[in-house]
């Protein structure tokens, strides 16, 4: 019998014929090639297999190779060739088809181990050129990136104030867009902690907690050191004292890449931020490039963060310093002004008055001629003060100037006034100062603000009543 198979497949013709001998019939069956695959053979394992090849036993003997150098790779590249022996019994192992990648002679392949029957088949796909193009692609994007997250941090660090968080948050979304990162996290040093101003961790958010200084963590090691780090392999390093840390449960059961930077202000490590992925040799020259640029202007952030908290903490000062009299407690004219005007459009649009108390303490010029003006200040400084504890928090008590307090009582009448300032000369009269032999009195005027009349008019008028009780005359 004679059975054509197909021109193109590589067995291309079947006979069979029987035969007996000796009482028993024998079917003998001859597959025949194609003819032209035999003769080409050659040329087709050599030209129409780019690839390289190998064919080895389950010794590890290499059984075919198509490429002479690959044949060597025992010799040639110990390491590699390791490295494919633990491929080799994995798909032994497994019964199925591994796949890893390698380079070789500076040649990045991406290797296909098939098991089949008793022997196993290696393929070596080259990608070096697909890998560069990749890179290439990957640099571009790194450095359109660049340009855009610098204009954007910019615009930040230009804001009245620097929020850290938000500073973080906007690194973190922007470099996702380029760089796979599992882990990223911005942190400053308090004391004996790193705190976290913004972190994320497998899409959640770590921001606030808290890493004890110390030998846990390789931020740790970073903000010691104060240099850039970047560990391609978590579990091959060896920093001693330190050790991995997890962020979350289980993460250094894996193998991490590390990226660390320092944030410094002027010479001092004050933070890192960290870069972190799952898997060994997780970045590229580009990526560490980029990390290091965005570690630099974060702490151009942090500078100027520190310059803005320093000049609101100076500018609370002087406006303390506007607001009340370093003397007495008391507020000063200026802020009265700013006061009175809220409450005066409140008045004038709702109704309701103001009561004015103009007060000057009695006989303070002979008591700073006779005790000196170290003791009258002490005088003033007393009186200022009963005066703040004797009124409501909504009420105003200004050091008008010299020896003279000006009480602004929002929504008090005629009546309700008298009573404070009845109440108020008994407590000034029964105050006692060491330095001075003789009760504290003063004398008041009083005047109203209905929106009728300007502010100047009516605290004319309270002066002038101040001055007539000053002089005896009864008001």
């Amino acid at each position: 019998m004679n059975m054509h198979i197909d021109v193109c497949n590589i067995w291309q013709n079947l006979t069979a014929l029987s035969l007996e001998q000796n009482r028993s019939v024998y079917t003998v069956v001859f597959i025949e090639p194609n003819p032209s695959l035999v003769k080409h053979a050659t040329t087709f394992l050599q030209a129409a297999s780019v690839s390289p090849i190998l064919i080895v036993d389950k010794g590890l003997q290499i059984l075919f190779c198509n490429k002479t150098q690959f044949g060597q790779l025992a010799h040639t590249h110990p390491e590699q060739w390791e490295k494919i022996k633990q491929m080799i019994q994995k798909a032994l192992r497994e019964g199925a088809n591994v796949e890893d990648y390698l380079i070789i002679s500076e040649r990045s392949y991406r290797l296909t181990v098939v098991p089949e029957y008793d022997e196993i088949v290696l393929f070596f796909k080259d990608i070096t050129d697909q890998k560069t193009a990749e890179e290439r692609y990957d640099q571009l994007k790194v450095f359109g990136l660049r340009f855009s997250l610098m204009e954007r941090m910019m615009t930040a660090l230009t804001q009245e104030t620097v929020d850290l968080h938000k500073l973080g948050k906007l690194i973190y979304e922007e470099v996702r867009n380029v760089v796979s990162i599992d882990t990223f996290y911005l942190a400053l040093v308090q004391g004996d902690c790193i705190i976290i101003e913004y972190g994320m961790s497998h899409e959640n958010e770590i921001t606030g907690m808290k890493i004890a200084r110390g030998y846990s963590g390789f931020s740790n090691y970073v903000i010691d050191k104060g240099e850039f780090v970047y560990i391609p392999n978590s579990k091959t390093v060896h920093l001693k004292p330190y050790r991995p840390k997890a962020i979350t449960p289980g993460e250094t059961r894996y193998v991490w890449s590390y990226v660390g930077v320092p944030l410094k202000i002027e010479g001092k490590t004050v933070g890192a931020v960290s870069f972190q992925r799952r898997g060994a040799n997780a970045f590229l020259e580009s990526h560490l490039a980029f990390f290091e640029f965005i570690g630099k202007q974060i702490t151009i952030a942090i500078k100027i963060k520190t310059l803005f908290d320093e000049l609101e903490k100076q500018r609370i000062r002087y406006k303390e310093i506007a607001m009340k009299d370093s003397l007495t407690g008391c507020y000063t004219r200026y802020y009265f002004a700013e006061y009175f005007e809220r409450f005066r459009g409140i008045i004038e649009r709702k109704g309701g008055q103001i009561s004015f108390v103009m007060i000057d303490i009695n006989n303070f010029k002979q008591i700073n001629d006779k005790y000196g003006h170290i003791v009258g200040d002490v005088v003033l400084r007393e009186v200022g003060q009963l005066l703040l504890k004797s009124v409501r928090t909504m009420d105003l008590v200004v050091r008008f100037g010299g020896d003279e307090f000006l009480l602004m009582l929002p929504y008090v009448d005629i009546k309700g006034v008298n009573q404070v300032v009845h109440r108020i000369s008994k407590k000034v009269a029964e105050l006692r100062i060491p330095q001075i032999n003789e009760v504290v009195t003063f004398s008041f005027g009083i005047s109203l603000f209905d929106g009728s009349q300007s502010l100047e008019e009516v605290l004319k008028i309270a002066d002038e009543n101040m001055y007539k009780m000053k002089k005896g005359a009864r008001v």
